[in-house]
């Protein structure tokens, strides 16, 4: 059995949507006979790489906190090659959304132990936290990624078809969107009964930028209906108000919203099998439709109708499965017309949706990785 190793930013094994994708991934390879090993970040502050506990395939290191951290660690392929001093047969690495110049380290060094090179990009974004000279190295990244990734990498993994386009040249491209396991326990949860109540819900990591909670709130404000709540996993009120301190709850509505704060995945994704209608709004730019929404994949496995914007290529399963409302703008009037819509036409029986499990997927993997 040959090794892969899957580097990146992610947070092991299951604290974040990168980690989620990454590790369906890995059950793909395994089921074509490899064995993955993961390499992820971790906000702990510690030297060197440390496995993940409980997790016998899987190490962290810290997240760089600082300029020079940063710096080393974006020039630097040392924990790559640490772990693969644990195993002798490392056939390939996939980077996961690194920086150009740390493909291009890892292409110089790997290459010449004949350990082919791979990318899996799921986003071209200038957006990110903390100093001057690290946000214009961002801007300045994004445009490299999305024009020489693919010339640069042995072979792409990309999310959209936005990205397929633009990575057709690349000498080996694999198109994957989100992916999940339906035969993992959290997909098959009894959730919480709300009888008689119909319930939209959000769950997410809102930053201002890519999503706009806030519109999602002001339109159900305004539908002003019985019966009816919002659920918001991710956030607290607090959160809320400091990432939009223009969007005023009335105090009539605010009891019929119910802010979660963050919460395990396994428990999110009970509440998402128990709503009645996921909602989630993004404008159409270019940050959204090169990227693939996991919180998209995810409520679409549930088997939940769905509002959202037309971004990326979520039209194209809403359309074909018939469930949600898709918007064509960002306005309040439209989101509450589409909720109206929802309670008019609840749906009465909702059942898992296999369209993003993994094992539909392994014969583009396996013409892949031949």
């Amino acid at each position: 059995m040959s090794t892969i190793i899957y580097y990146g930013g992610f947070t092991l094994p299951d604290k974040s949507a990168s980690a989620n994708r990454v590790v369906s991934n890995g059950k793909i390879f395994a089921k074509l006979g490899y064995k993955t090993v993961f390499i992820g970040a971790s906000e702990g502050s510690f030297e060197g790489l440390r496995p993940v506990e409980g997790c016998d395939n899987m190490f962290e290191h810290a997240h760089p906190k600082s300029t020079k951290q940063w710096l080393r660690h974006m020039l630097s392929v040392e924990h790559i090659e640490s772990v693969i001093e644990k195993y002798d047969d490392v056939c390939r690495i996939i980077l996961y959304n690194v920086p150009m110049f740390t493909l291009m380290k890892a292409k110089k060094v790997f290459s010449k132990r004949n350990i082919e090179v791979c990318y899996d990009c799921t986003e071209w974004t200038k957006d990110t936290d903390g100093s001057l000279p690290k946000r214009l190295f961002k801007a300045f990244d994004e445009i490299l990624i999305s024009n020489f990734a693919h010339k640069v990498a042995d072979g792409m993994i990309a999310i959209s078809s936005m990205m397929e386009k633009k990575y057709k040249n690349s000498k080996k491209l694999l198109i994957l969107p989100p992916l999940v396991d339906i035969g993992d326990e959290i997909w098959n949860q009894t959730p919480d009964s709300h009888e008689g109540i119909f319930e939209f819900c959000f769950a997410g990591i809102p930053d201002g930028k890519k999503e706009s909670l806030d519109k999602v709130v002001e339109a159900f404000c305004n539908i002003n209906k019985k019966n009816t709540h919002l659920r918001i996993i991710g956030i607290t009120e607090n959160d809320f108000n400091n990432i939009y301190p223009d969007c005023f709850i009335p105090k009539n509505v605010l009891n019929k919203i119910t802010f979660m704060g963050r919460l395990s995945h396994s428990e999110t994704i009970k509440y998402v099998l128990g709503c009645d209608c996921y909602i989630f709004i993004r404008r159409s730019d270019k940050r959204n439709n090169a990227g693939f929404p996991t919180k998209f994949a995810e409520s679409f496995t549930c088997g939940v109708p769905i509002i959202t914007t037309d971004v990326s290529d979520v039209g194209e399963y809403i359309k074909k499965s018939g469930k949600g409302s898709l918007l064509n703008d960002m306005t309040t009037e439209n989101i509450s017309e589409a909720m109206l819509y929802q309670i008019e036409n609840k749906l009465q029986s909702k059942s898992l949706d296999n369209t993003f499990h993994y094992e539909s997927f392994i014969q583009p993997t396996e013409n892949w990785l031949k």
